[in-house]
């Protein structure tokens, strides 16, 4: 395929498609019961608040790591009366014995309290997790906190960093993979019910696949069609996912 054939198809795609809401959006994406937030956001070098996890009866919450590629070293729940606490692996303090430390996935439960006469009476708990990666260590922090609605959702996925475009990318040409992973996330936010009929969003859209064609930074042709990157960095990671490419690439043929 032509770049100019492309070109059309990539256009037609996004004029197909009704407007995004941007306050959807830009709220950690919760698609197929699965919500994603960065590692930034998940080890607190963000703007935003500590990530809390709502457990409820019969329902448990998986935190995974396994698209960080990282190696859970240790956890800590600070409060034990409120919830259980198991691995995909096995780690040193929650297994009696363990040849090889190390999981990627830590599941939550919700348990009737436990009376611990050390511990002060509260259903709200935090959970600090250590990780190890190719290059460095990290910590993760939770707040866990204990409900009676079922959660809307079961896992907790946490990305890496390097999902997220840097404000200093430049798309080249119309083939750009990221472009295109753009053009998947809007599709994939109509397929998830996240896209709102009367957004006014479009006309901005739309500035912004030109100032991208024109071959502005990702920054400045958001900053001039008024798209935040939070909107921009939420539609790639939906549009990295490579089962929903696949499904969007079937359907366009």
């Amino acid at each position: 395929m032509n770049s100019r054939l492309f070109n059309h198809i990539a256009i037609i795609c996004l004029i197909s498609l009704p407007l995004i809401d941007l306050q959807v959006v830009n709220a950690a994406e919760i698609r197929q019961g699965i919500k994603q937030i960065s590692q930034d956001i998940a080890t607190g070098n963000s703007s935003r608040k500590i990530t809390e996890i709502t457990l409820s009866p019969g329902y448990g919450v998986n935190i995974s790591f396994i698209k960080t590629d990282e190696i859970v070293e240790k956890v800590w729940l600070d409060n034990p009366a409120i919830a259980s606490l198991d691995v995909d692996g096995c780690l040193s303090g929650l297994s009696p014995q363990c040849e090889q430390s190390g999981a990627t996935v830590i599941h939550l439960r919700k348990i009737n309290r436990l009376k611990l006469p050390q511990l002060p009476s509260t259903n709200t708990s935090l959970l600090t997790v250590v990780t190890k990666g190719k290059s460095q260590r990290q910590v993760y922090l939770f707040q866990v906190v204990t409900g009676k609605n079922k959660s809307n959702y079961h896992t907790l996925e946490i990305l890496p960093n390097s999902n997220l475009i840097p404000e200093s990318t430049i798309y080249s040409n119309i083939n750009n993979n990221q472009l295109q992973q753009i053009i998947i996330g809007i599709n994939t936010t109509k397929q998830q019910g996240l896209i709102s009929d009367n957004s006014r969003l479009w006309q901005r859209i739309e500035q912004f696949l030109s100032n991208v064609h024109s071959g502005k930074s990702i920054n400045i042709a958001a900053r001039d069609s008024g798209i935040s990157m939070q909107l921009i960095n939420r539609l790639v990671e939906l549009g990295s996912d490579g089962n929903t490419q696949q499904r969007f690439i079937n359907h366009s043929r």
